[in-house]
């Protein structure tokens, strides 16, 4: 029952964020949080949990409340926010305490059930959006579904280890939505984990899909150029590719935001600013976790959420968690992925108390005892 009420979640979450990539109305999300904070007390009534989880949670929790009363902004906005970054860590430092055959049927489930579901999903968002007429590619690269990549690129590392069909349909996936920094991070996690296991029908298949689709761009000199402008530049005006647009205005975006740390004051260097893109004359967010965290909770507040992210992140799945780790740290850097609640994805590779187990093909139910991680927190 409590594995059936996860995966509704999950499929929940994964629905709102491909259907309404954007604003989810208060009703969506009212209805999310009292999900996710149930499912967390049922945990905790159910089989407790550690005074080390309750100690980082309620430390994250206390630095986010200061913040929230000092700063010079509208509290609702700040305080949604903040429950932004809260929820995640608070669901899953207390969810990954549950017994390994938990994630080993929700992964299950995920596989057998949620696979053609995202599928159906995708398939509504397509058409919806891109329209049965209209030119697919050029409407995704001129609004760039971060969101939609995202989750693509989270859900897709639980079929890493399955046909490599499937990782390879997620990539061309990616590459359509042309979000480079779900590309990159799921390319770089799929080829982790496939030198790690040392797969070599696995690597060789995916040599020779990377030589044959090299060969076919670089046949013609109008496709590499098609194909670099698209990946490199996103289509934009040839007259005006400088870094700026190679970075689609990052590197300006973060030196705004190192500019403001540095003329930060000591109080506001411990404790943050808050999302001042929310209240400030720059409307965008830094595009760069450890910028965001810095400029909204300061040195203190930042300590706190990465030590909490560390511990979850330690207590993934062994067979899962260096490509997990490498999704992380790239959209953590490039993009943001603290801040995106889709994160709860990542429940899908928890590895449990103190010893992992895994899944035995798609439709086996035969539990393997590996060797456990040392307990965090």
């Amino acid at each position: 029952m409590f594995v059936n009420a996860l995966f509704v979640l999950l499929m929940f979450r994964c629905g709102s964020d491909i259907l309404s990539p954007g604003d989810k109305g208060a009703a969506v999300v009212a209805l999310y949080v009292v999900a996710t904070l149930g499912l967390t007390a049922l945990k905790i009534a159910l089989s407790g949990t550690t005074r080390g989880d309750i100690v980082v949670c309620a430390t994250v929790f206390s630095l986010l409340i200061v913040n929230l009363l000092w700063i010079p902004a509208e509290a609702t906005p700040q305080f949604y926010f903040s429950v932004s970054v809260l929820l995640p860590i608070v669901f899953l430092l207390i969810l990954s305490r549950c017994e390994p055959s938990t994630f080993i049927r929700l992964r299950r489930q995920a596989l057998v059930f949620g696979t053609p579901a995202l599928c159906g999903l995708l398939l509504v968002f397509f058409v919806r959006d891109g329209g049965l007429e209209a030119d697919l590619l050029a409407a995704l690269n001129e609004q760039p579904f971060h969101v939609v990549a995202q989750t693509i690129a989270k859900f897709s590392i639980l079929m890493i280890n399955q046909w490599i069909g499937f990782p390879i349909a997620s990539l061309i996936l990616l590459i359509a939505f042309n979000v480079r920094s779900a590309l990159l991070g799921f390319l770089l996690g799929f080829l982790i984990k496939k030198f790690s296991s040392f797969n070599m029908r696995a690597l060789l298949l995916a040599l020779l899909v990377s030589v044959v689709a090299t060969t076919f761009i670089m046949s013609s000199s109008e496709l590499t150029d098609a194909f670099l402008q698209r990946i490199l530049y996103r289509d934009r005006d040839f007259l005006e590719l400088d870094a700026s647009n190679l970075t689609s205005g990052r590197d300006e975006i973060w030196r705004y935001y190192g500019q403001m740390l540095e003329d930060s004051s000591l109080v506001e260097l411990l404790f943050g600013r808050g999302a001042i893109w929310l209240y400030g004359p720059f409307p965008l967010a830094a595009h760069n976790d450890l910028l965001n965290l810095m400029v909204c909770y300061g040195v203190a507040g930042t300590t706190a959420i990465l030590y909490a992210w560390y511990v979850i992140l330690s207590r993934l799945d062994q067979e899962y968690r260096m490509s997990c780790v490498a999704l992380f740290l790239v959209l953590f850097i490039t993009n943001g992925v603290v801040f995106h609640q889709s994160n709860l994805l990542f429940l899908l590779f928890m590895a449990g108390k103190a010893r992992e187990q895994k899944l035995s093909g798609v439709l086996g139910d035969e539990l393997m005892p590996q060797r456990g991680l040392p307990a965090n927190g």
